[in-house]
């Protein structure tokens, strides 16, 4: 019987495609021939089998078992979707979703009997700018997609050419397919329920340095206009004097403040006690964090939510950063489990060589008062 055509790049490629086949039609956990059987079936050198074989073992197709031979792998099928994050965004004076996210992200994988992998979106020893162990997991051809939480610029570009599925979490268009919470309604929900409230002088504070602000070029950005559509249902005045550090606003990305910074600076720079006519009665706050380092500034001030300024913040299900604020404050609140399923679903339709229907998912709030 002849042996089959092998036309690769190389001979070495080529029967490393050849034998995957294989180990797809013989299944999970099947015993592969022999060495020699192969050697001889396909009139391979020993050694240049031997490398084939290696290979696909890195790929975790197959697996050897000294004195028993070899297998296809237990787990061949199974999809490996790793999560590429930012150190910043996990720790003391990171919000909370970070490390939920990552938490719904394992265990929606896990449900799906996908295996789970996270990587540092940080260089790499050799000047690249990812983290080493991605690097040689790419390299090696270990993993099936990628959900990106980063936005650095060089990361982002040289994950793309990757050519691999990818999903990012981002504001801003900086990938083909991403998830994005819909802070243009926690906007818009936040001014109207303050409105309904008995709120008439409202103020909208975003941090700066996230991606949410105008485009270059542009008057005005999305979250923005939401805020001014509220209150223009609510028959309220718009004052830009009222959206704190409006000029700041852009839709770049920036290492400056921690949001938790911003919110203290905001609510001392805003509720002078020399200027107490200018103080807004109502705030819709974009970041949880934010809202955090304002109420610590608010409570030396001596101004109590709720009595003196109505306050609607973003917060995040399971979080415990405004624990004990809930009679107080409106939440606004988005489900992490909600953008971990909606990256994964995402991805996995690009997994399967489709493309997804919508190429931007937006995660909208709820509103908890």
């Amino acid at each position: 019987m002849p042996s089959p055509k092998l036309v690769h790049a190389t001979k070495t490629q080529a029967l490393s495609a050849h034998l995957s086949d294989l180990a797809h039609k013989l299944g999970p956990g099947a015993k592969m021939p022999t060495m020699q059987q192969l050697s001889e079936q396909l009139g391979i050198s020993v050694m240049t089998l031997n490398r084939a074989l290696s290979e696909l073992e890195a790929q975790n197709i197959i697996l050897r078992k000294q004195g028993s031979g070899t297998y296809v792998s237990e787990t061949l099928g199974q999809k490996s979707v790793a999560l590429v994050y930012e150190r910043h965004l996990i720790g003391a004076t990171a919000s909370p979703f970070g490390e939920l996210l990552l938490s719904e992200a394992g265990r929606r994988a896990k449900d799906h009997d996908e295996k789970f992998s996270i990587y540092f979106s940080e260089p790499s020893t050799n000047g690249l700018p990812v983290h080493d162990d991605l690097i040689e997991d790419l390299k090696s051809r270990k993993l099936s997609g990628l959900l990106l939480l980063s936005q650095r610029g060089s990361a982002v570009q040289w994950l793309l050419k990757q050519k691999l599925p990818l999903v990012s979490l981002s504001y801003r268009p900086t990938t083909p397919f991403r998830v994005r919470i819909w802070h243009a309604q926690t906007a818009y929900l936040g001014a109207c329920e303050l409105a309904r409230r008995g709120a008439r002088k409202i103020a909208l504070w975003v941090p700066a340095g996230v991606g949410i602000g105008r485009a270059m070029g542009e008057a005005s950005f999305e979250e923005l206009d939401s805020f001014r559509q509220a209150l223009r249902e609510s028959d309220l005045p718009f004052d830009e004097k009222l959206v704190y550090d409006l000029p700041n606003l852009t839709d770049d990305l920036k290492i400056g403040p921690s949001n938790q910074e911003q919110g203290l600076d905001a609510a001392n720079a805003v509720f002078d006690p020399d200027n107490r006519e200018n103080w807004p009665d109502g705030i819709v706050i974009l970041d949880d964090m934010m809202t955090r380092g304002a109420l610590t500034a608010l409570s030396q001030i001596g101004v109590v939510p709720a009595r003196d300024v109505q306050i609607a913040s973003h917060t995040n299900t399971g979080s415990q950063t405004l624990f004990g604020y809930n009679r107080s404050l409106v939440f606004l609140e988005i489900d992490p489990s909600q953008v971990a399923e909606a990256m994964f679903e995402m991805l996995e339709t690009l997994m399967s060589g489709e493309t997804p229907e919508n190429p931007v998912v937006s995660i909208a709030p709820t509103l908890v008062s």
